[in-house]
């Protein structure tokens, strides 16, 4: 009796001690590991404020290479506004390159970054007398300053460029809606590894039951019904999207034949490679499409890896050329650049990161430091702070936005 007594005190003594080492010393170790963005330094910055102010210095330099420059903006609230600068073609207006920036907020600080690269790079080689540019800084501001992907109303604004709402039928992620209860939990946050290992038993549970093409498409095709969910394309234009899809209209029926559209964004693809993702209206291959611009990652409606999503940008972009400027050039496109990699860990590293974020927000935490993690966390799915990623990100953009001029004739 006494040595099967001694053998429950010894389980309960190593079930106490692993107990007390996930719940109080993992946390710290994850703390004391997390990723610590660098201060600011040249091109990549970390705060709103700073990306803006550099933003608006742009002003002399295009005054020296263009006769007309404007400025436009939008305040979303207060100090949080879109602001653009439009530099017009000297004499003929043939060429116009539109380069925009952080739709989904905190995309829009390596967004900011390689706005600097694109002026530093590629005025020179322009010719100002048949090429205008606009350059559009921080489309979601709010989300920009929170370090969120989703704006102030908790809308995903690459899911909100609908072409036309009263035709949209905004039930039709029903996948969502079966896998609510794990996309979109409505407690609390505990102590972060809990919540850690309460996930990979759901998205084990769920993998099983469901599989994975299931949670891909409740999740990149965007949701309609749930507001304090992932993904959420709302239900309306957003004040952003009504002033980016006007700035669109405007473009299309200004005198510009040959139009390059480059929207900036993170996340998704290899660590260390940035894609160019092509819009659904592409007839080139992925191949052709690689050799034209040189490029070595290109995904094309042809390609594995390709997914559609609604109210996208590119694609609103070449719907409404479609419809009001037919015989009008227009190649829209996003540059993409991977954070997270590729591989299946990746993904469901993707998917935990997404999920916490909007469970946080949302419902907040009974623990201190799971609020500090998943920050660092989410920020570094968007925003790495390695240099390496940063060195790489910016070769990549130099190359890819080469390889597009080139193709469409705006730089020999």
């Amino acid at each position: 009796m006494s040595m099967l007594k001694s053998k429950w005190i010894k389980f309960g003594f190593a079930f106490l001690v692993i107990f007390l080492f996930l719940h109080f010393i993992v946390p710290l170790l994850i703390l004391a590991n997390l990723e610590k963005p660098p201060a600011s330094s040249s091109h990549f910055i970390n705060t709103f404020e700073e990306s803006k102010e550099r933003f608006l210095t742009y002003e002399e330099s295009l005054n020296q290479n263009w006769n007309t420059v404007k400025r436009d903006s939008l305040s979303v609230d207060g100090d949080a506004t879109i602001d653009l600068w439009w530099a017009d073609a000297n004499q003929q207006k043939t060429n116009l390159i539109i380069i925009t920036s952080g739709v989904h907020g905190v995309e829009g600080y390596v967004g900011s970054a390689m706005l600097d690269i694109f002026l530093e790079n590629f005025i020179a080689p322009l010719d100002k007398e048949n090429t205008g540019i606009v350059l559009v800084h921080g489309v979601n501001p709010i989300g920009m300053m929170e370090m969120r992907r989703y704006n102030e109303n908790n809308v995903d604004l690459n899911r909100n460029f609908i072409y036309n709402w009263d035709t949209f039928d905004k039930e039709m992620n029903t996948d969502y809606e079966d896998l609510k209860a794990f996309l979109q939990p409505e407690n609390k946050i505990s102590t972060i590894t809990w919540r850690d290992l309460k996930f990979y038993g759901e998205i084990a549970k769920t993998v099983l039951t469901d599989g994975t093409t299931k949670i891909e498409k409740a999740l990149l095709s965007g949701q309609y019904t749930q507001p304090k969910g992932v993904y959420y394309g709302g239900k309306d234009d957003e004040p952003s999207t009504e002033f980016i899809k006007g700035l669109f209209e405007e473009i299309l029926l200004t005198e510009y034949a040959n139009i390059l559209h480059v929207d900036l964004h993170t996340g998704y693809g290899p660590r260390y490679q940035m894609s160019i993702f092509s819009s659904g209206k592409e007839t080139m291959s992925q191949e052709e499409a690689q050799e034209a611009f040189g490029y070595p990652l290109v995904f094309t409606p042809d390609s594995d890896e390709y997914y559609v999503t609604n109210g996208d940008v590119p694609e609103y972009f070449a719907m409404l050329k479609e419809e009001i400027a037919p015989s009008k050039s227009l190649y829209s496109t996003t540059f993409e650049f991977g954070t997270m990699g590729d591989g299946l860990w990746a993904s469901i590293d993707s998917v935990k990161r997404t999920i916490m974020e909007n469970q946080m927000i949302h419902h907040g935490s009974n623990d201190e430091h799971s609020k500090e993690i998943l920050d660092s966390r989410y920020r570094e799915m968007f925003y790495p702070s390695e240099q390496k990623w940063r060195d790489k990100a910016k070769a990549d953009f130099i190359q890819a936005m080469e390889g597009v001029l080139k193709f469409n004739n705006m730089i020999e």
